[in-house]
């Protein structure tokens, strides 16, 4: 507990007492009592106060402590007057996410009865992050307002985290694996988790089957190898281009923008889940960085997921990492198509280009809609059967399952 003094009252007031000293018996009987009135006032005020703290009681509650995303927290507070006399004045500081309101305290007017009030919102909790609320501090002052005493109280943190959607299993058909490095015998495996996939012809790949069709499309000599996706997995790339940078006539609002940033995270996360869970290993990559997370367990995936309210879109830097390695990448990205086409076309003609899903926002999803239509068709001349898909943040679930 802090106790602040307010010096220009106090020096105001110790002047009146110096005052009302020095009147000796001008006044007669009564200058005795003015004299000594204010000191005992002093005196009585500070126990007040203590007497105040000791009778006001308050307490908050909340209808959950792990909201989901778009979800409402019922949130209430209990200020009490549980003394039988009226109380010191005071108010109750709480916070919201975005501003910052405070409360009387109930000071009770009636002697002999109890006083209680109760606050109740709603915490609206529409994207991923972290939101902050509750009461932050409890201040009650003396009368003439001279002595202040503050309590501070932390305010409750909540974390959202990204929606999980399940997936059937034709999500498998991009979970390719890195036969480039580790071939296997061919589709006869047993193994469920085995895939094919085409790649620039290599001398140390033995018994090499060609694809005559993407080698007369491309002009490069191309096979077609198996590879087991637990061998290596696959990588999975989280672009972190924060799409409120991109240049437009009519700026992309805040909530544009956390609208799609939910959405890709959704898609990233939700992949992930589904390989994890199916024993296919991930390399996962955020940003321009090119040292990966290897995630090859549950308990790796559920630590990484519950540290996902502190990835931020703040990075403008290319995710070369989905363009280059060893293993196939899934890239996930708010980015205009404009940024990454360069890159995506030398992939492309090199064989080694990665599903694409990207989530524009909403204002600029017709026009990148566009945009990738003519890479399909690229695609189409290319041979190509990865994924390029731009979501409609307005349809959430249904974009991703």
């Amino acid at each position: 507990m802090k106790i602040r003094v307010r010096w220009i009252p106090a020096t105001i007031y110790i002047l009146v007492m110096i005052f009302t000293a020095s009147l000796g018996g001008l006044a007669g009987f009564s200058s005795f009592w003015i004299s000594l009135f204010l000191p005992i006032y002093a005196v009585i005020a500070i126990i007040y106060l203590i007497i105040s703290w000791n009778y006001y009681a308050w307490h908050q509650e909340f209808s959950t402590s792990h909201p989901r995303k778009g979800e409402s927290i019922h949130f209430s507070i209990r200020l009490s007057n549980d003394g039988l006399i009226p109380l010191c004045g005071g108010s109750c500081i709480y916070t919201m996410p975005g501003k910052e309101n405070s409360l009387s305290l109930p000071i009770g007017i009636i002697p002999g009865t109890k006083l209680t009030e109760i606050y109740e919102t709603e915490i609206c909790c529409p994207y991923r992050g972290t939101y902050i609320a509750g009461i932050k501090s409890i201040k009650l002052s003396t009368p003439l307002h001279i002595l202040e005493t503050n309590i501070t109280i932390m305010p409750q943190q909540f974390y959202v985290y990204p929606e999980l959607y399940e997936l059937d299993d034709s999500i498998e058909k991009y979970a390719i694996s890195t036969g480039s490095a580790i071939p296997t015998g061919g589709r006869g495996s047993s193994d469920n988790s085995i895939f094919e996939y085409t790649m620039p012809l290599r001398e140390e790949i033995p018994e090499a089957r060609i694809s005559w069709k993407k080698w007369a499309a491309t002009g490069i000599p191309t096979t077609i190898v198996s590879g087991q996706a637990r061998s290596r997995g696959i990588s999975i790339v989280l672009d972190l281009f924060p799409c409120n940078k991109i240049q437009t006539k009519t700026p992309i609002s805040e909530e544009e923008k956390l609208a799609a940033e939910d959405l890709i995270m959704s898609a990233a996360f939700s992949v992930m889940q589904y390989l994890v869970l199916h024993d296919i290993p991930v390399t996962f990559f955020t940003g321009g960085t090119q040292k990966g997370q290897l995630i090859d367990s549950k308990e790796i995936f559920w630590n990484l997921y519950e540290r996902s309210t502190g990835i931020f879109f703040d990075d403008e830097t290319i995710p070369l990492s989905s363009f280059t390695g060893d293993t196939k990448s899934i890239l996930f990205s708010t980015r205009p198509i404009a940024d990454l086409y360069s890159e995506y076309e030398h992939a492309l003609h090199s064989g080694n280009e990665p599903h694409v899903l990207l989530c524009p926002p909403k204002s600029r999803f017709e026009s990148e809609n566009e945009h990738a239509e003519l890479i399909r068709e690229q695609k189409v001349a290319a041979g190509s059967h990865s994924l390029f898909y731009v979501a409609d943040v307005m349809n959430c679930k249904k974009e991703i399952t």
